[in-house]
């Protein structure tokens, strides 16, 4: 069989290393238009850590909690009004496994909610979400507690007059203006009381 010579100054390519070629070529060329490639656009350094502690001060909305749409702490488009009737469990809280056990024999244990802000007296400014919920064993007793500004918003149990708020007996109702203590920053804060929320009804039914 005769070898095929390139004459001199010119370069020889076979056929199938030009095919090789164009295929190599134009898959670099689908991986660039498929991954949105463009010489001019900036480039974007986003600091994750940065993110990741700032989600960690900052909790999120979830729509699935129990009446998320007015929830003061977690929906920031609600107001920060104050509810402070009774919110039954939705159904969505049930035990889906049968019937539960170690049921209260005076109602439901009603939910946690803002109702207002702490705000601190000494050292550094600091101000904390009030949590709290109504007793139905008493009209004028109310379970507190507050969130943390660090340490991934753990939360902390807060008395006052030496009195724990937070266990089952709970405290007097709060208003502006009073002082109760915070536990783990050992130190007093100023209570500031969310206005009450208007009564609203079903024009529906």
């Amino acid at each position: 069989m005769v070898r095929r010579k390139c004459p001199p100054g010119v370069i020889c390519i076979e056929n199938v290393t030009i095919t090789f070629l164009i295929c190599a070529v134009g898959l670099i060329v689908l991986y660039l238009y498929y991954s949105g490639f463009s010489p001019n656009q900036p480039t974007v350094m986003v600091n994750k850590d940065i993110i990741s502690r700032s989600d960690d001060f900052f909790p999120r909305w979830n729509a699935s909690s129990t009446d998320a749409s007015r929830d003061v702490l977690m929906n920031p488009y609600s107001p920060p009004l104050k509810l402070d009737r009774f919110m039954p469990p939705s159904r969505g809280t049930i035990d889906p496994r049968g019937v539960p056990i170690n049921v209260r024999t005076r109602g439901f244990d009603d939910a946690y909610r803002q109702v207002g802000l702490l705000t601190r007296l000494n050292g550094k400014e600091t101000i904390l979400p009030l949590m709290g919920r109504p007793l139905h064993t008493n009209r004028n007793k109310w379970q507190y507690y507050t969130i943390s500004d660090q340490h991934q918003g753990i939360k902390l149990p807060v008395s006052r007059n030496g009195r724990s708020c937070t266990n089952e007996y709970g405290c007097d109702d709060l208003f502006n203006s009073d002082t109760i203590y915070v536990e783990g920053y050992k130190d007093a804060f100023k209570v500031t009381m969310y206005e009450n929320a208007l009564p609203r009804y079903i024009p529906y039914l």
